[in-house]
């Protein structure tokens, strides 16, 4: 059998880190069923741990190492919300005062980039699941699902959350805001940020890098982005459609990184419409009403569950009929299988 693969595969699997998996899952749940007010500082304690761990393998990935997908905007938006959060605690701890106006301008970036964007994201994105030994795909979920929970809490446990936590968050402004009010308004606070990040990222990837991880650079490609990422997984043969190139140079573009800054501004403003759309029905949504927020949430999680469910389904069925035929392959004759199917079974 080829164990290599199935090593990788199935890496970290195990009874410990499964049971592990599913008892946060369990303690999450009821952590915001039945204290919402202190679901944000179980999402500030386990960021230390599972964004690190997770770099490390990102860091350590081969052939390419996949450190910069730090600057893809769902975790620059998690860096950010978990600088601001260690902020309120020193505030309270070291005695200076955060201004009301910052306070209120981070909440409506947070409110409208987590329950727009990253809400959104759980939805959209086919690797945000549900796999309870897999530290690494656990903290993809995390780092999305997590923050529209603890906004969900911000927004309908305030007052709970402010007679835990009273020198810690305040909220005084939360029921004066408007979603729509301009730059004055969530979706106006949410939409400057995000395009604080859009092109802070475009003007690095056009300036270093779109390149990096060309397979006929002069050096030997180290870096991946997520763009690139992205365009491998299938979003080339999507935007060539719309380029009118032919399926076949978009698979050899995809084999070696050859992307240009056509594909590059198509996929930053296909990102850009998404992200923005998300921020302006979603996010309001969210704003709007409990329920909405809290179905929106639900079916996040359930969908991360379904798809973690087809991925081991596909480990204990189609991996390992793979891997036995890979390793009988030199007994399975020329008639389609038939004969080497039967000699297996």
């Amino acid at each position: 059998m080829d164990m290599i693969s199935l090593k990788k595969s199935l890496g970290g699997l195990s009874a410990v880190n499964f049971t592990l998996g599913v008892l946060n899952c369990f303690f999450i749940v009821y952590i915001i069923g039945a204290y919402p007010q202190h679901l944000w500082l179980v999402y500030f304690i386990e960021s230390f741990y599972m964004i690190p761990r997770k770099f490390y393998t990102m860091w350590n990935n081969k052939p390419l190492n996949q450190a910069l997908y730090y600057l893809d905007f769902c975790w620059m938006m998690n860096f950010m919300g978990i600088f601001f959060l260690a902020l309120l605690i020193l505030s309270e701890g070291a005695h200076f005062n955060i201004g009301e106006e910052i306070r209120q301008v981070a909440f409506k970036s947070s409110m409208g980039v987590s329950c727009g964007v990253l809400l959104s994201a759980n939805v959209a994105l086919p690797f945000v699941a549900a796999l309870f030994h897999d530290v690494n795909t656990m903290t993809g979920l995390f780092i999305h699902l997590m923050p529209p929970m603890v906004v969900y809490t911000f927004k309908w446990h305030t007052e709970s959350i402010v007679n835990a936590w009273p020198n810690v968050f305040h909220f005084s402004y939360i029921d004066n805001l408007v979603y729509y009010d301009g730059m004055n308004g969530i979706a106006g606070c949410a939409t400057v940020l995000y395009f604080t990040w859009w092109i802070s990222y475009t003007s690095f990837m056009l300036l270093i890098g779109v390149n990096l991880p060309k397979k006929y650079n002069e050096k030997r490609p180290k870096w991946d982005t997520v763009f690139h990422s992205t365009m491998r997984d299938g979003a080339c043969i999507v935007i060539g459609k719309v380029r009118g190139r032919s399926k076949a140079d978009s698979l050899n573009l995809m084999e070696t990184n050859m992307f240009d800054l056509s594909d590059f501004f198509l996929y930053m403003t296909a990102h850009m419409i998404a992200a923005l759309g998300a921020i302006y029905t979603i996010g309001y949504g969210c704003f709007l009403n409990k329920w909405f927020h809290l179905s929106m949430l639900g079916f996040s999680v359930v969908l991360a569950v379904i798809r973690g469910g087809q991925r081991y389904t596909y480990y204990s069925t189609k991996m390992y009929t793979r891997a036995l035929r890979k390793e009988f392959s030199h007994i399975i004759e020329d008639d389609g299988g038939k004969v080497g199917y039967t000699r297996l079974t």
